[in-house]
């Protein structure tokens, strides 16, 4: 089969699925507030160092063919949220075989017995990087990353044993699958209860409990209560603060303990917002069964009239299981302003040093995109971006390198 050929019906197969969808929610829609907006993406994308490397660099073309759509569908009984959209890329100088994959972000609600019973669903599919230190989906298509799928189903209650106390108790099961081979499949089964207190509009005080049961990879039992409280001191002015503690009991490795907390406060002054927040967590980790977080993040953000400004510092240390996790110390910059009425300019800019234990040493990595998007009449826009990538290290030879990306996107939605 020729290339044209496997356009072909890799679009026909995309087009099928869409048509179905139609044909499926155009009798539901009928019976509750519904809408579908299907798109369709073209994109050209250069790199000259398309395997990110300091050696063997290679420069190619990414041609990019996305067909999406959104939908969304409200009734008395659920409701329903689902965007999805299948990214093809062509490789022009045969650098990489033709690659796909799929973007999907679905949930739903359903409400099995009125004010009482509720079952929640989602399931997320996209490509996530294979370093939770650093996200490389923003620096390249694929490499340091694999594709991914989230499921999570969880049915509970909720009880209001007072005009101010809301409780919530149940279930959820959580399955995580990877592409990548060296990825960690996991799945999860937890028990929760959650109770909240509203002392005032503007006092709120919680308590959370959490048992987990892994049998993935180094299975382990998990036990964390948790409480906490938000309170609002102004308008648009609150602090927050939760704290707990982590039991895990493994099966076949020493246990863990450590305590878990985050807090923050967000300050609204006249011409700009301060927000500043610090806590420990665990966020999902493709190469290990567990990862702890600890970070401390201060932003500053100013409106414009015509868009606005952003600065922040930040600090994140990793300690993960049998992977060497590095600290990482950021500043950043994001700014957006309205040129005209139809036309837009972004920069993002980040300056990043990641400090390594084992082998010892650091990486300085800059990475600064400008961006452009003109609005077309008929719902299309015409976005044209630059990424500028550099990575520095004295002792580790593979963190020195460079990366040129333009891409150049038409995108239209009916």
């Amino acid at each position: 089969m020729n290339f044209t050929q496997r356009v072909l019906t890799r679009v026909c197969g995309v087009l099928s699925v869409l048509m179905l969808v139609v044909l499926v929610t155009s009798s539901a829609a009928r019976a509750g507030e519904f809408s579908f907006h299907p798109s369709v993406a073209v994109s050209e994308d250069y790199s000259d160092n398309v395997y990110e490397t300091r050696d063997n660099r290679r420069s190619d073309f990414i041609s990019r063919f996305m067909p999406g759509l959104a939908l969304k569908y409200n009734a008395p009984l659920w409701d329903w949220d689902l965007a999805y959209n299948f990214d093809y890329r062509l490789y022009a100088r045969n650098s990489r075989n033709d690659d796909s994959t799929h973007n999907l972000a679905a949930k739903g609600h359903i409400n099995i017995i009125d004010e009482l019973f509720f079952l929640d669903l989602s399931d997320t599919y996209k490509r996530v990087s294979l370093d939770v230190s650093r996200d490389y989906t923003q620096e390249s298509l694929y490499a340091n990353q694999t594709d991914s799928n989230t499921f999570v189903a969880s049915p509970y209650f909720v009880f209001h044993p007072g005009t101010r106390t809301t409780i919530k108790t149940g279930y959820r099961y959580s399955n995580v699958w990877y592409r990548d081979p060296a990825a960690i499949d996991k799945r999860e089964h937890s028990g929760f209860l959650n109770a909240s207190y509203a002392y005032s509009s503007k006092l709120t005080f919680n308590a959370d409990y959490l048992y987990t049961r892994q049998d993935s990879i180094n299975p382990y039992n998990r036990n964390t209560p948790s409480a906490g409280a938000r309170y609002e001191y102004a308008d648009k002015c609150f602090v927050f603060g939760n704290g707990g503690y982590t039991w895990i009991d493994y099966r076949d490795s020493p246990d863990f303990n450590s305590p878990y907390w985050n807090a923050g406060i967000t300050h609204a002054f006249d011409t700009f917002t301060l927000t500043a927040s610090a806590g420990v967590q665990y966020p999902e980790d493709p190469l290990t069964g567990l990862t702890r977080e600890t970070n401390y993040v201060i932003a500053l953000n100013k409106p414009l009239d015509r868009g606005s400004i952003g600065l922040s510092v930040s600090y994140s240390d990793y300690k993960g299981e049998n992977v060497d996790r590095p600290k990482r110390y950021g500043i950043g910059f994001t700014g957006k302003y309205a040129l005209t009425e139809k036309l837009g300019s972004s920069l993002t800019a980040n300056v990043d040093r990641y400090d390594y234990r084992d082998p010892s040493g650091n990486t300085r990595r800059i990475y600064i995109t400008p961006g452009l998007t003109y609005s077309l009449p008929w719902e299309t826009n015409l976005s044209l971006s630059y990424s500028f990538i550099d990575y520095h290290s004295v002792s580790r030879y593979a963190d020195n390198y460079e990366v040129s990306r333009v891409v150049l996107e038409v995108r239209k939605t009916f």
